[in-house]
């Protein structure tokens, strides 16, 4: 997990603990040589302000954020990632700085949704999506559209696959499923009512779920079993979950290729049988 994405990230922080992430943000290469006391003078805040920070972060204090800030700038300098980067489309832009922006903004989620990937996580996920029955994806709003990517992917390879347009048909999705399911739920903010009555639901039923959601704390991530985290650097047109879209399907495409990979031979053999050729 990245403390710069998570720091960014983080909602429900109280204004004072606001003007400390801020600072951390924009002067993190400098903060390195800062002591607790100079970083509350900075801010105007207090070294108890810092330290309920580091808490709500998951650091044990000041010393360990400072060296796991001082990690990441490292490992983000080498791939020209820049944290506080937003791209926004403006009113006079041209068509060859849109597309430019639009491909700023992909390439940037998938570099740091690549930093938040854990690899144990994704191990897992993928046994448990190859030893279920039947695979159910959920998803609404433009996660749904990630949800059916997912779908055909897995059914391609001869999984057993379930997955809804409609919320209402999803949640009955959800009321029938048994242990013998996994429910792999899309929701970027981890917040999303419905995605969160269908977790619930799972739970009851005791089926083994897996969160694709953002890498703060959500809800969605305390239901499910598995939680695997996607960054989104959205550009203005937040309502079109452009990035946050990309990020998922590239998840998607890499526990499919994990998946895959556990039974190559069969997958290899179903993706070629289920191939459609035109004539």
């Amino acid at each position: 997990m990245s403390i710069l994405i998570t720091l960014r990230e983080y909602r429900n922080l109280s204004e004072a603990e606001n003007q400390v992430r801020d600072y951390l943000l924009k002067n993190s290469k400098e903060i390195i040589d800062k002591s607790i006391y100079e970083l509350a003078e900075k801010t105007y805040t207090s070294p108890a302000t810092i330290v309920r920070l580091c808490k709500k972060l998951g650091v044990k204090g000041f010393s360990q954020l400072k060296i796991q800030i001082a990690s990441e700038i490292k490992a983000f300098d080498t791939i020209h990632l820049d944290i506080l980067d937003t791209t926004s489309i403006a009113k006079d832009d041209s068509v060859k700085q849109i597309i430019d922006k639009v491909t700023n903004i992909s390439i940037q989620s998938i570099e740091e949704t690549r930093i938040l990937l854990d690899e144990k996580k994704l191990l897992n996920s993928a046994r448990e999506l190859m030893k279920a029955s039947v695979i159910d994806f959920y998803g609404v709003g433009a996660s749904n559209t990630v949800a059916f990517d997912a779908a055909y992917k897995f059914v391609r390879i001869g999984k057993s696959v379930s997955c809804f347009q409609l919320s209402d048909r999803q949640i009955v999705q959800a009321i029938n499923s048994d242990k013998n399911h996994v429910g792999v739920l899309f929701s970027y903010s981890g917040e999303t009512r419905e995605i969160i009555e269908m977790a619930k639901t799972l739970q009851d039923n005791a089926v083994t779920t897996i969160a694709i959601t953002c890498s703060t704390k959500s809800t969605l991530a305390d239901l499910c079993d598995f939680a695997l985290f996607v960054s989104s650097k959205e550009t203005i047109f937040r309502s079109g979950a452009m990035s946050s879209r990309t990020a998922q399907l590239y998840i998607v495409d890499i526990l499919y290729s994990i998946c895959t990979s556990l039974d190559y031979d069969r997958s290899v053999k179903n993706v070629n049988k289920t191939r459609i050729i035109s004539k």
